[in-house]
């Protein structure tokens, strides 16, 4: 079927554009606190925050540190814990830019623009892979163990006659990113449901343009991370699969990376930020009302819905056995030619 976005449809026909990417707003930014979206802010202009390299800058007392996540409930998490003050309390004064997805901010974190950036698990071992000098700092969203509570889900139109995995044979599915971890788990899914992984179209587009795009059949369907999926659901989508769990229970879907060189100058700073995000993790984990009371706050998502969506588990430590199933996935797919050593690329966690 023909479609308005970049597309990728196997390991061996990457990246290709049959028209512009759509273009749209996102629907989700954060507000308040400090956070601001990357237009706002004037993230990727080569202007790192003021003092946040050295050590300075920030309220009195504070390390100014800026860190782009993902929009949706990777920079919902970090700017609830910005409101809270988790990262305060740990000496930083930390600004939320938010971004369509992590391997956009590689650059950035490479380059000095911004100091942390959290990213799907995939993407930052592929930046690895590609030799860009970046360390995992921390994990970031994860999913939980039972299928109907994952905060992500494979979704198609009613009209394209797609109602289960090995139905995605032939299909276009739009991804908010290329070559990321949404490519791996449906790849994985497909694989282990008998299907042909190399037969599924991807099309970019971020995820408030998916909503539509599954409406009026440009795609056949989406992967969609909440409140997207309740949203779609509401309106008539139908479930196909819940894609982070089914392919691995407990799965760590997000990271948090720094530069190589911005962790050996700064292990006060990463252990900080570690902690900061340690914290926030513990603090929903024990009180998960708070946070969705907190979410239209922090994100445009409405009270009601926000009652409603799945909430992904946030746990800082990072996992490795995620990171090794993810490495040999992306090599039996094509996306790397052959495996890194995982824990040359993880920066162990604050005592």
């Amino acid at each position: 079927m023909s479609t308005t976005a970049r597309t990728w449809t196997s390991p061996r026909r990457r990246s290709r554009w049959l028209a512009p990417l759509l273009a749209a707003p996102l629907l989700l930014t954060a507000c308040g606190g400090g956070g601001t979206s990357g237009q706002e802010s004037g993230a990727g202009t080569g202007s790192p925050a003021e003092g946040a390299a050295t050590g300075t800058g920030g309220t009195e007392g504070t390390t100014e540190v800026r860190v782009a996540d993902t929009a949706g409930m990777p920079s919902a998490f970090l700017q609830y814990g910005v409101n809270e003050g988790y990262f305060e309390a740990e000496g930083l004064d930390v600004t939320v830019d938010v971004s369509i997805g992590g391997a956009a901010a590689v650059p950035a974190v490479v380059n000095g623009e911004t100091q942390f950036a959290g990213s799907n698990t995939v993407s930052a071992i592929l930046a690895a892979s590609k030799g860009l000098p970046i360390t995992i700092v921390a994990a970031g969203t994860r999913t939980v163990a039972e299928p109907a509570e994952d905060f992500a889900r494979i979704v198609a139109s009613s009209s394209s006659g797609i109602e289960e995995v090995s139905d995605l044979e032939g299909a276009t599915i739009a991804v908010n990113t290329l070559e990321n971890i949404n490519d791996v788990v449906i790849m994985t899914l497909m694989e282990d449901a008998g299907a042909d992984r190399e037969q599924v179209n991807f099309a970019e587009m971020g995820f408030s343009d998916m909503l539509p795009a599954v409406a009026n059949g440009q795609v056949d369907g989406a992967l969609l991370i909440e409140p997207f999926v309740t949203m779609a659901l509401d309106q008539g989508a139908v479930e196909v699969a819940s894609p982070y769990t089914e392919s691995r229970p407990d799965m760590m879907v997000g990271t948090y990376m720094t530069s190589e060189d911005y962790a050996a100058e700064n292990p006060e700073v990463v252990e900080a930020f570690q902690r900061g995000v340690d914290a926030t993790g513990q603090a929903i984990a024990e009180d998960p009302d708070a946070f969705r009371e907190a979410l239209p706050e922090v994100t445009t998502i409405e009270p009601d819905l926000a009652g409603q969506i799945h909430l992904p588990v946030w746990n800082a430590s990072v996992d490795e056995e995620t990171l090794q199933f993810l490495n040999e996935r992306m090599v039996r797919y094509g996306l790397m030619d052959e495996e890194i050593t995982v824990e040359d690329i993880v920066t162990p966690a604050a005592e």
